[in-house]
């Protein structure tokens, strides 16, 4: 018993820091919707790798073809969470929400082999409160975990310098997984890696056998895969995510965009975290702990990179903010004297009991906006279309992958801007049962006498789904 005792309050902190990641991210997850436009393709692929079996060259039902745009593992972890707890939003999110509320842990971790624990707490709770952080979370998309797998490589780089070269292949294994996880992203770890021995000057450790082994490590899955899925999708994968971001002709971004979202999206824990960085370099100069300098290549290499490739989205450097965290703890148990940390913990403690108390008793009924329409219509379109045998499914102007994952009938849907189309597909009579979802305005510009001949048979707010012809008798009309 006391042995328990002493454990719990040895990990005090880190049970805060994971109680707040939680509540943080899973408050309200449950709630329908919520889905980005890139959660919900990445979603409907999985979705459709449990309902194909197809687990090597995916089916994308969104572009229809092959899915080459990323590794393949965020896929067939969502496949296999619907597999375990079914098609839903939550389930699409629950790879990425876990994976974050381990980052947590991770950094707390990270930060107390660094210093201390109370760096490693107030590393998590800075990156909690990082701009999109939580709401990136709460999403079907590679970008956590990405960022969690690259802490964890590094993290086992470290432990590879400080305890046993064993750690080597720790680091191999979770550098297989940031790349199997998100391509360009997951292969930064090997890079701040390289990029710290090179500075350091440790040429022998390149050719430490157990160092070449963790390599292998994390090459040799990626080339079984490719091997797998016999070469067919290499050139289109490497063209996807190497050419397209270095020559992508649609993003025209000056090259100082990163340093403009840093500061526009991360101002307010950047002087913390630059005072962290000047701590971290006098740390290491002072007791020749020259890790530090792991987290100022981490914070730098991620921006400077991507600086050079045409098609720049803020959220691709997200996994530079760990290690900005981590700084920003530095700076944090530096300013803040010893004497009120154990009473900024106890007020987090407090604040978290009084937190889930309100909403276990008093839930708030949170309405996703995202795709709100789609969400609420899916379910009654599935009641309908089960009436028809056979049907086209065409979206007018409207969001085809939000349509593709929310519906439990529709597999496959095309997709039109050509109005005309439209009205031809609509008033031909061999054309058979065709269903259209569209906006009532697009509806309006179809011709009088193919509106006249269609039935409205769902009606959401400014949403309808109408069918060219005689269909089971329903009509619906949501509030």
């Amino acid at each position: 018993m006391n042995n328990l005792f002493l454990r719990i309050k040895e990990n005090y902190l880190l049970f805060i820091l994971l109680w707040m990641a939680t509540l943080l991210i899973f408050s309200y997850s449950w709630v329908p919707g919520g889905l980005d436009v890139d959660s919900c393709n990445y979603a409907v692929v999985a979705k459709e790798v449990l309902r194909s079996g197809n687990w090597l060259k995916m089916y994308d039902p969104v572009y229809g073809g092959v899915f080459y745009y990323h590794f393949p593992l965020c896929i067939w972890v969502t496949a296999f969470l619907f597999k375990l707890f079914g098609v839903s939003a939550f389930t699409a999110k629950l790879f990425s929400m876990t994976s974050a509320v381990a980052l947590v842990g991770v950094l707390y971790y990270f930060g107390k082999m660094l210093k201390n624990q109370w760096v490693g707490f107030f590393a998590g709770f800075s990156f909690l409160i990082t701009n999109h952080i939580i709401r990136l979370s709460r999403q079907c998309r590679m970008d956590i975990p990405v960022s969690l797998f690259i802490a964890l490589a590094i993290f086992s780089f470290i432990l590879a310098q400080r305890r046993n070269r064993i750690y080597y292949l720790l680091f191999g294994l979770f550098t297989f997984l940031a790349i199997f996880t998100k391509d360009v992203n997951g292969l930064f770890a090997l890079a701040i890696v390289g990029a710290y021995l090179l500075a350091r000057l440790r040429f022998k450790e390149l050719i430490q056998p157990l160092f070449i082994l963790g390599l292998l490590t994390a090459a040799a899955p990626l080339l079984l895969w490719i091997w797998l899925d016999q070469n067919t999708l290499f050139y289109t994968w490497f063209h996807q995510n190497f050419m397209h971001l270095y020559k992508s002709p649609g993003f025209n971004v000056p090259w100082y965009y990163y340093i403009w979202a840093i500061f526009t999206k991360y101002g307010y824990l950047l002087p913390l975290a630059a005072y962290g960085a000047y701590l971290g370099i006098k740390e290491a100069h002072k007791n020749k702990t020259y890790e530090f300098y792991l987290l100022v290549i981490w914070v730098i290499i991620f921006p400077l990179a991507f600086s050079f490739g045409s098609q720049k989205l803020h959220y691709f450097i997200l996994p530079i903010y760990p290690a900005a965290a981590l700084m920003a703890g530095l700076a944090f148990d530096k300013i803040i004297k010893d004497s009120l940390k154990p009473k900024i913990a106890s007020a987090f403690k407090y604040l978290l009991i009084i937190s889930s108390i309100i909403m276990l008793a008093f839930p708030i009924k949170v309405q996703s906006k995202r795709f709100i329409k789609t969400v609420r219509m899916a379910p009654l379109m599935d009641k309908i279309l089960e009436q028809a045998a056979q049907y086209r499914f065409i979206s007018y102007n409207q969001d085809k992958a939000s349509l593709l994952f929310y519906s439990e009938e529709l597999s496959r849907i095309e997709f039109t801007r050509d109005i005309r189309y439209l009205d031809e597909v609509l008033a031909d009579p061999q054309a058979g049962l065709v269903f259209c979802y569209l906006s009532q305005e697009d509806f309006s510009k179809i011709g009088s006498a193919t509106r006249q001949n269609c039935k409205v048979l769902l009606e959401y707010k400014d949403r309808l789904m109408t069918v060219n012809r005689a269909c089971p008798e329903v009509t619906v009309i949501l509030p």
